[in-house]
């Protein structure tokens, strides 16, 4: 019994099309699949408990969900900040075999201009059934806080697993070279760096399927 958990980038809807894309082809290949709405952002609309902590909470309670059945291989993959909560959770929790990390930031240090101390960020999503029409969340300023205390730099090299770390090349939201510090400090990562593709590949059907091609070459080493 294979087991894989599907982390959604910041604020990102679980139903968006790569992560549906990564469920059905993982099915295909004898996984069972889960898309995890971290800290229930979706289904409730509110990001009190979103946060990074929380989300590695979550995953530990659907893996320990799992734990009577035994199952051979439990895989992470994550796009984005979806990606940097895979890594820690990898480097934390024995019972994670692979992990896939797409497009990960090395921290969230990057985001930090983008608040005001003590205010939440309001931010929105397009909606995955219509990209036209969007949904908007109030992040408090906890989230910042909580997350600060992470960086896949300093967790990455803890992992001593298969690990996958995607770099998307035309990437200007993560970019290629921040990913690099992150491939730098892994122990023999296994490396994809895609050329022609941005970071919201999410939006092309077609770069889904390069995406997921890659996966699976990875999980069939």
């Amino acid at each position: 019994m294979k087991v894989a958990l599907l982390l959604p980038g910041s604020l990102d809807s679980p139903d968006y099309l790569h992560l549906k894309t990564f469920d059905k082809r993982l099915t295909e290949m004898g996984y069972i699949v889960e898309r995890l709405d971290l800290g229930g952002l979706w289904e409730t609309g509110s990001a009190e408990n979103y946060t990074i902590t929380n989300s590695l909470k979550q995953i530990k309670e659907r893996i320990d969900s799992y734990k009577d059945q035994n199952p051979s291989e439990i895989l992470l993959l994550g796009h984005s900040r979806g990606a940097l909560t895979a890594i820690i959770a990898g480097a934390r929790m024995p019972e994670v075999t692979k992990i896939v990390a797409l497009c990960s930031p090395v921290d969230i240090r990057n985001s930090i201009n983008k608040w005001t101390i003590g205010e939440p960020r309001i931010s929105k999503r397009d909606l995955p059934e219509d990209p036209t029409k969007f949904r908007e969340f109030s992040v408090p300023y906890s989230y910042l806080e909580d997350a600060l205390k992470y960086s896949a730099v300093e967790e990455v090299k803890k992992i001593n697993k298969p690990l996958m770390i995607f770099m998307a090349m035309d990437d200007d939201t993560v970019l290629p070279s921040d990913i690099e510090k992150i491939v730098a400090n892994a122990n023999s990562p296994y490396v994809v760096r895609q050329p022609d593709m941005g970071h919201d590949f999410r939006k092309s059907q077609a770069q889904c399927d390069i995406v997921m091609d890659e996966i699976e070459k990875f999980l069939k080493k």
